[in-house]
């Protein structure tokens, strides 16, 4: 009995000693280390891998917002300036929203632009985008901006210099001339006389009228006549007109470098007798004006600048600039040849 009490003691004791061992297996498999860091939790001193470099920012802080110098020779009578402005203020609302600008318009004087612009400088723009009061006359405005690190966009005139001039960007007058060169060809595939109106003394005009008659060599197209207009009025334009219809009664086209002449010249015709289309004028800009003769058949052809994107595309010069991107120093935007067929998809100034 003693022997079988004893056998039952010790089995247990064994099973007793196996159940701890298990319970401390358990235990050693189940409960994590006090001290070790969880699976996927990141460390403390690790930075969140999408989190922006502070220099990063900051560069594109120093791009975008701000005021931009807008300098204009004239905003209160001239159309076309009055798109080039238009295009200036669309470009900076729809790539530069949290931008705003200040205005100047210098009413053709020099000397109040240079005032403008220092003014500008000191209120702390970041960029100029401006139609100059001249080809050389505000040079010196240009460099002082450009030595305190004001990026300087021109557009429509450039300037004699353009050392210190970011981009500019101007019509192609060449390209201008050979539109109206090409018109007149069209117009007149036997040849015929033909007169030139226009003002004198410039690089654009020149530009022009090289273009012009490149277009109509070789075609049985003679230029008789260039008449230089002197104090650019279209009333002047008319005499002109009207001197040519007396002395060349045969006339068979008009070339002018301007649709404000084109005007005169109309009404010339109209006055002495001629129908639209009588004699063909072939003019330059694609003014509001200009492109109602064209309607009306007056205007065979007028070579439209693109007013509006001049001043647009201005604004995307200067963001690039201010991005430390290149852009080209000097940008000639091509005309588009308005006739009467295409009027509809031509937007005027």
């Amino acid at each position: 009995m003693k022997k079988l009490f004893a056998l039952i003691l010790a089995l247990l004791m064994v099973f007793s000693m196996v159940a701890c061992a298990a319970k401390e297996e358990t235990a050693k498999v189940d409960a994590p280390a006090a001290d070790a860091p969880a699976a996927d939790a990141p460390a403390a001193d690790a930075p969140a891998a999408d989190a922006p470099a502070d220099d990063a920012t900051a560069e594109e802080d120093s791009v975008y917002g701000g005021v931009y110098g807008v300098v204009m020779p004239d905003v209160t009578s001239s159309p076309f300036y009055n798109a080039c402005l238009d295009g200036i203020i669309e470009g900076i609302e729809e790539m530069d929203p949290d931008a705003s600008y200040v205005l100047g318009d210098c009413a053709w004087d020099p000397a109040v632009q240079m005032d403008q612009m220092n003014d500008m400088v000191t209120q702390g723009v970041k960029a100029f985008v401006m139609i100059p009061a001249g080809s050389s006359a505000v040079l010196e405005g240009i460099e002082a901006a450009s030595k305190e690190g004001i990026p300087v966009c021109v557009l429509d005139t450039a300037t004699t210099d353009r050392t210190y001039v970011a981009s500019t960007i101007v019509s192609n007058n060449l390209n201008a001339g050979e539109i109206s060169g090409t018109a007149m060809v069209d117009a007149l595939p036997d040849g015929g006389k033909v007169v030139i109106i226009c003002t004198t003394g410039n690089e654009v005009i020149n530009a022009r009228l090289e273009g012009f008659y490149s277009k109509i060599e070789g075609h049985n197209i003679e230029v008789v006549q260039e008449l230089v207009i002197t104090d650019g009025t279209t009333e002047e334009a008319v005499t002109l007109m009207e001197n040519a219809l007396q002395s060349i009664p045969d006339l068979a086209g008009v070339y002018t470098t301007g649709d404000t002449f084109a005007i005169g010249i109309a009404a010339a015709l109209e006055a002495n007798g001629y129908a639209p289309g009588d004699v063909v004028i072939c003019s330059t800009d694609g003014t509001s004006k200009g492109c109602e003769l064209v309607e009306q058949g007056w205007v065979f052809s007028t070579a439209g600048q693109q007013a509006k994107k001049l001043g647009y595309d201005s604004v995307a010069a200067a963001l690039k600039v201010l991005a430390g991107e290149e852009v080209p120093e000097y940008i000639a935007l091509d005309c588009i040849d308005v006739r009467k067929e295409n009027l509809d998809a031509y937007t005027p100034f």
